[in-house]
């Protein structure tokens, strides 16, 4: 069956970068019009995530247990959110982001949950985690400025600040974007720096992207008991985390934290 040609349903100019919302059948997604995608959902699908980054950015559930209560920090068009809301509307989250018109296109076009499970907040993260009084399984940081993951996410104040937020068995998850692989090691080491070498890295072949877990604790799960679970797991969180763990078994080397 042929495909649609792609539909231009919003597009604005803010201060400093164009903003503009795309349908092609039942895929709709959010771009700054720079050449990357920013958020995408299948309009027909809420319980499934169409971008790879924002699947990758959920395998750290090979090691920890399934979280109750999520903060996003760069929300994009929130699906993640409605990812969540879908297949596990018991979870609780909040998701941060500094733009209002971002927060209204989450909720006009890529139908944000409006559930009492999720909040949308409009603010800066770097405030919201200093003033934070909630504890958070699954903290994930998502946010870039010209295609580069600012630098202040690795600052340590703000990596300790996110620590302190996280329950016991918690983890942040990073997607790093970043120039060239020194530029990667200096935002790596001052993310295992502040999470005492409890990392995980995920490179995502033919993406600038890496994601790079940080786990608040050792992972109590067995590594050798891992592949055992994978296809359960597939199941219930609808990922492809087999590939993603080959994927972590080359980028990880033994001893290197969890591995």
């Amino acid at each position: 069956m042929n495909q649609s040609n792609p539909e231009l349903i919003f597009n604005q100019q803010l201060a400093d970068e164009i903003v503009r919302v795309w349908q092609q059948d039942n895929r709709r997604w959010l771009d700054f019009d720079d050449g990357l995608i920013q958020s995408e959902i299948d309009l027909n699908r809420p319980e499934y995530l169409p971008l790879v980054l924002n699947r990758a950015m959920l395998a750290g559930i090979i090691f920890v247990e399934r979280p109750q209560r999520v903060l996003l920090a760069g929300t994009g068009g929130g699906a993640t959110a409605r990812y969540f809301s879908s297949r596990f509307p018991d979870v609780y989250g909040e998701a941060v982001e500094k733009s209002d018109t971002v927060i209204q296109l989450a909720q006009k076009y890529f139908n944000f949950p409006n559930t009492k499970n999720w909040q949308l907040i409009s603010g800066d993260i770097v405030d919201y985690v200093e003033q934070c009084q909630q504890q958070y399984d699954l903290i994930i940081i998502d946010i870039a400025v010209n295609q580069k993951t600012p630098k202040w996410i690795i600052e340590r104040q703000f990596l300790q600040q996110c620590r302190s937020i996280l329950t016991a068995q918690g983890e942040v998850v990073f997607n790093l974007l970043v120039d060239d692989a020194n530029d990667f090691m200096h935002y790596l080491s001052a993310i295992r720096d502040s999470f005492d070498r409890r990392t995980v890295c995920l490179s995502l072949p033919n993406y600038r992207n890496t994601v790079v877990m940080a786990f608040n604790q050792k992972p109590a799960v067995l590594i050798e008991d891992i592949t055992a679970q994978l296809p359960d797991l597939e199941v219930l969180w609808g990922l492809e985390l087999t590939t993603f763990y080959q994927q972590m078994l080359i980028d990880n080397p033994k001893n290197s934290g969890v591995f």
